[in-house]
């Protein structure tokens, strides 16, 4: 019987740290034949995505409208990480990151990678918060990707 194919879940916020995160999982992707998952945890509400978004310009929607200029926006987002990588699969989840991260973690993936800081950053934090979570109670390894990686 071949060997299974590992299964990589990365955490994508679209922060700096978020994208070498990515580069990180891609790479070894790209050695060890894995399959790519990115995962973005919006908020539920989507005026609370379009403002963490900073997509003031959405909030002149409504209802449906708002709702189909978010996805068009994340979808837009996702294809500017993963551009020239290949089949990479996108998730879009609603709620609190480290919950969501650990909920869809468990679903059969081999590793979490993750940037070590994102958006929310405090400038005296080596690890954000949803890191230290991830850290304290992921189902799977996490990879932090190094904050001193540049490539």
């Amino acid at each position: 019987m071949p060997p299974r194919t590992l299964r990589l879940l990365v955490a994508i916020d679209f922060s700096p740290e978020s994208k070498l995160a990515y580069e990180v999982a891609r790479d070894l992707a790209l050695r060890t034949g894995a399959s790519l998952t990115l995962a973005h945890v919006r908020p539920y509400s989507d005026v609370g995505a379009a403002v963490s978004e900073d997509r003031g310009d959405l909030l002149k929607r409504k209802g449906k409208a708002l709702a189909a200029g978010l996805r068009t926006h994340y979808a837009e987002r996702f294809a500017s990480i993963a551009r020239g990588t290949g089949k990479v699969r996108h998730l879009l989840l609603r709620g609190k990151p480290s919950l969501e991260l650990r909920r869809e973690a468990r679903k059969g993936y081999d590793v979490l990678a993750i940037g070590s800081r994102g958006r929310g950053r405090v400038a005296s934090a080596l690890l954000g918060s949803t890191v230290r979570e991830l850290l304290a109670g992921c189902p799977i390894p996490v990879l932090v990707a190094p904050p001193g990686l540049r490539r």
